[in-house]
């Protein structure tokens, strides 16, 4: 697959790409790589083919990737050491299993375990079906989502965490942002172009077959899933699109509890807040407060089975990195080989990476720090 993508790169992109040799170099190696460069155009009539023609001529996607450029590629040569170096942290046995070391270890030796993933199946997620299951009403959600946000988020809706302040980077402020879709973004929702319904299609499809996982007959679990999509659809609306959340000024809301409360009152905001950790918390910042206004609605109008058939969907979602390979490679049909175009999965151990960086990224980082630095 010839890499076509990378025209839409920045200018400062293309110049790292012919900097960043493809082949490996000696390290006495430093400045441009003009073999990567296209001598027969003129850099004022296109400055990316100048640069880095013949690298994008004779450069191909690995099968296993849906784009390739110099970031990807150092990225990949990090990730080869990182292994490494984990692999040398767990034959040594030195870190304690209660050490950050030790627990991305330990998170990394289980996404490997797949014999015991395909024995347990989707049993790890079976306390928070129960958990879903016994939702009857909005008091039980909020109080579910707290807990839940404790735990590191999971069912949706919306979420709550601790950032930079956008306008005083001396301090720290409450974030609270939108909750989690099935599609990648708001577009695949609300617009309906003949690509945007395919997808939605081929959606409905891929969540009928992972509900089947959680043991739901073929006929139930397209129905699920088609409701789950209105759903989605739902909260997709109010969020904003992709050019207004570029605009920081729309994103940098801050309201008082006691206005947040006033903008979605069906939901307890200082209860909640208390009950995630936050105890003597005066202003939070809202990203996107039509949103928050539209899940107000959502919790008024009560309709539990809504809800619950959201959350459990949200939760298989979130969790087929760390489950059966049956169900991480379902997802990666869809979400890797139909909507992005790879043609076979990564590796495993790449992807037990990726899952160690996601959740436990600065625990790793320190077995880095200590190899490398």
């Amino acid at each position: 697959m010839k890499l076509k993508t990378i025209g839409l790169m920045m200018v400062s992109t293309a110049v790292l790409t012919s900097v960043n040799a493809q082949e490996k170099q000696s390290k006495e190696s430093h400045g441009i790589n003009t073999s990567y460069m296209d001598r027969s155009v003129k850099p004022n009539d296109d400055f990316f083919r100048f640069v880095n023609g013949t690298w994008f001529d004779n450069t191909e996607i690995p099968a296993d990737r849906t784009r390739w450029g110099s970031f990807d590629e150092l990225r990949k040569n990090t990730d080869e050491d990182v292994k490494s170096i984990l692999q040398e942290a767990i034959k040594s046995g030195k870190y304690a299993s209660n050490t950050d070391q030790g627990k991305a270890i330990s998170y990394y030796k289980t996404i490997m375990d797949t014999v015991t993933r395909n024995k347990n199946g989707i049993t790890p997620l079976k306390p928070y079906l129960q958990k879903i299951d016994a939702v009857k009403n909005a008091a039980d959600l909020q109080k579910l989502l707290a807990e839940m946000q404790r735990e590191g988020g999971g069912l949706g809706f919306f979420g709550v965490g601790v950032s930079t302040d956008a306008k005083n980077s001396n301090r720290n402020v409450v974030y609270l942002g939108t909750g989690s879709l099935g599609l990648p973004d708001r577009e695949y929702y609300v617009s309906d172009t003949p690509d945007n319904v395919e997808k939605r299609e081929k959606y409905v499809a891929h969540v009928t077959k992972m509900l089947q996982f959680l043991g739901e007959n073929e006929t139930t679990a397209k129905a699920n899933a088609q409701q789950i999509l209105a759903f989605e659809t739902s909260l997709a609306t109010p969020m904003l699109d992709r050019v207004q959340r570029r605009d920081r000024r729309k994103t940098y809301n801050p309201y008082s509890i006691a206005d947040l409360e006033k903008l979605a009152p069906s939901i307890k905001w200082g209860e909640y807040l208390k009950t995630v950790g936050f105890t003597k918390l005066d202003s939070i910042i809202v990203s996107q407060p039509n949103y928050i206004t539209a899940i107000d609605e959502i919790f008024e109008k009560g309709n539990v089975s809504d809800w619950k058939n959201y959350m459990r969907w949200t939760l298989l979602n979130g969790s087929t990195g760390a489950l059966s390979t049956e169900i991480e490679t379902a997802s990666w049909e869809f979400y890797s080989k139909t909507l992005q175009g790879a043609l076979k999965e990564r590796p495993r151990d790449e992807k037990a990476l990726q899952g160690v960086n996601g959740s436990l990224g600065e625990a790793i980082g320190k077995l880095y720090v200590e190899k490398k630095f």
